[in-house]
């Protein structure tokens, strides 16, 4: 069994997004809570599963058979998480490529929970971190800059301390549903994003992820989260199915 664990603001986003999913697997939607408090919370290992998927509310899969798939080749080569790199991966993530951006990841709770949860405590330095692991680093395609951006890195940081090692997904953007990024998100020049296609290691496309979803109210962005939620479904063979969901709300 996997655990799909979901740090989510939105009934309709997380419906849409459940509908992909297939209804053996153990669902936790995690409400009222930071970035970095939601991972504390996985990586607590307070689970039955193996192997938790986390997996934003506006990241659509297109085929969750991939799943399977990818944590097969993940087990026989040895790597304990997976993501896209939060830099150098794809135009809209500019920042550390030895991170891997929580909006889907593949963790592997037995060796993560063995863990000592160090970084409590503890803030890395980039520049070491940097020096020691960026041969992890798979793409350069993209802007990226060993920085500290999110609260959530020195979490990242943490895993490959810890002799963890990270499988860094291929992504590509999806430009046929490009929308205009306006205000209230605050930039004085508007912009284009696209949504972010997502690969499993045989470059299968295993999810859509469509960013900026806490702004699903405003008509464009609406627009293109749908789209890509009709794209998933009509390249999925999933038919819906009632799921048993556990609510946890973190208050941090």
């Amino acid at each position: 069994m996997i655990t799909c664990i979901t740090r989510s603001m939105n009934d309709e986003l997380y419906k849409m997004m459940i509908s992909l999913c297939p209804p053996d697997w153990e669902f936790i939607r995690v409400m009222e809570s930071s970035a970095d408090g939601y991972l504390d919370y996985i990586f607590s290992g307070e689970f039955s599963s193996k192997w938790v998927l986390n997996l934003d509310e506006d990241c659509f899969l297109i085929d969750y058979t991939n799943i399977y798939e990818m944590i097969r080749y993940l087990e026989a080569n040895n790597f304990d998480y997976s993501g896209i790199q939060d830099g150098g991966s794809v135009p809209v993530r500019i920042h550390n490529p030895l991170v891997a951006n929580p909006y889907f990841n593949l963790f592997n709770m037995d060796n993560i929970k063995e863990c000592p949860r160090e970084y409590y405590n503890k803030k890395y330095d980039v520049e070491e971190i940097k020096a020691k692991y960026e041969h992890l680093v798979r793409f350069k395609d993209t802007p990226y800059k060993y920085d500290r951006f999110e609260p959530f890195y020195d979490q990242f940081f943490w895993l490959l301390e810890q002799g963890l090692r990270p499988f860094f997904q291929k992504a590509a953007p999806y430009d046929e549903q490009k929308y205009l990024v306006v205000a209230p998100i605050l930039r004085i020049i508007p912009y284009y994003n696209s949504p972010t296609m997502l690969f499993d290691h045989n470059d299968q496309e295993v999810g859509i992820h469509t960013w900026h979803s806490r702004y699903y109210n405003y008509f464009n962005i609406r627009k293109a989260i749908n789209n890509c939620y009709h794209y998933a479904v009509s390249k999925s063979n999933i038919s819906p199915k009632p799921k048993d969901v556990k609510i946890v709300k973190l208050g941090r």
